[in-house]
């Protein structure tokens, strides 16, 4: 049905226009033009029944030709969002965890790497990641071989000084070229490695490696395992998957729900009344900015055409309809970056009080 209405119109538009070039033409030869060597176009008579053609003037299907286009050229389809959701772990919060590692004794404390160690450890622990990462790398460039466990211990602290300081890459890099890859499930921090390797492929966008790291803190942790996966739902906007994992996250759902504005209604709103949409979104100043603008662009088409000057009504129509497309557009973005804002808001809160951030879920720090 709306493709043989867009096909009627189109064929009103080029009638109307043929109505007016006969007219023009016949003007002419009454003035003496001689119009011999122009080709006529071809009359296209259209039989609606009872209904007569309506009759069109050149700027009213000029218009109806630009709204057809735009009509044909819009999506009805909701924009997904792409909140950006974010959380760092307080220095007075890291100071509160434990350390998963015994501490050094007498005789280790005499040797060089056992300095550098604890230098790290007191760095890390006042949120200077960057000493702190550099006193890591001496010792373990001093700590002689056959000191296993004190290397792994040293290399799983370079790896969560890079994690809470947001460097990823280099998370997933120390994991993948150290031997914390290969620890055993007697390693004292092997759940809090995990989280953060976890959270560090997904950041990279490492679905698949995440997605097996996730499978075995499932194994090893269930209760941490579900954690995550809120987590990943949360982040990733799976509203239906989150409306039935839990009371809690179906509650958040429902909030977000309600807090929404619509894309396509805020686009509807603006075709049908320029500034319409930008008022619905609650941006009343822009809102009246889109009205007279478009009203003027368009008050002044109608007075070009009315009194003969085609081209510069034609030129008036071409940018009143980028003005009106560009507002359509404008209010769809407008509801798609405030659902971003109330989401991320809604989620942040959610995640914090539930504790389900990663780095909320780590048991021990330096």
């Amino acid at each position: 049905m709306q493709r043989l209405l867009s096909l009627q119109i189109i064929l009103e538009t080029v009638v109307e226009s043929d109505k007016v070039m006969q007219d023009f033409e016949s003007e002419s030869i009454a003035m003496g033009v001689d119009h011999s060597q122009k080709v006529k176009a071809t009359p296209i008579t259209i039989d609606y029944g009872s209904k007569d053609c309506v009759n069109l003037s050149l700027s009213t299907a000029v218009f109806r030709m630009m709204v057809l286009i735009l009509l044909c050229g819009c999506q009805s389809r909701m924009s997904e969002i792409d909140p950006k959701i974010d959380y760092t772990l307080s220095t007075p919060a890291i100071k509160c965890l434990p350390s998963a590692f015994p501490a050094l004794d007498i005789e280790e404390y005499k040797q060089s790497w056992a300095k550098e160690l604890y230098l790290g450890n007191a760095f890390a622990r006042e949120g200077d990641l960057y000493r702190a990462i550099s006193c890591y790398k001496r010792a373990l460039f001093l700590l002689p071989p056959q000191y296993v466990e004190r290397r792994l211990q040293i290399e799983f602290e370079i790896l969560q000084s890079y994690y809470l300081g947001k460097k990823f890459s280099d998370v997933i890099t120390i994991y993948e070229e150290k031997g914390l890859r290969e620890v055993s499930e007697c390693f004292p921090a092997k759940q809090d490695l995990l989280i953060m390797v976890y959270e560090a492929y997904q950041a990279s966008n490492r679905c698949e490696e995440a997605q097996r790291i996730l499978e075995k803190l499932q194994t090893l942790h269930p209760e941490k395992g579900q954690q995550l996966q809120q987590y990943e739902a949360v982040q990733n906007v799976h509203l239906a998957t989150l409306s039935k994992m839990s009371e809690a996250s179906a509650s958040f759902v429902d909030s977000y729900v309600r807090c929404a504005k619509s894309e396509s209604k805020a686009k509807t709103l603006n075709a049908l009344l320029p500034g319409a949409g930008y008022l619905y979104m609650g941006q009343q100043q822009t809102a009246l900015t889109a009205f007279i603008v478009n009203a003027l662009f368009v008050a002044a088409a109608y007075h070009f055409f009315n009194h003969g000057n085609i081209a510069a009504g034609i030129i008036t129509s071409s940018l009143e309809f980028g003005w009106y497309y560009g507002g359509i557009h404008g209010a769809g973005q407008a509801a798609k970056i405030y659902n971003e804002m109330v989401y991320e808001n809604l989620a942040r809160d959610y995640l914090q009080q539930n504790r389900l951030f990663p780095s909320l879920m780590l048991r021990y720090a330096f």
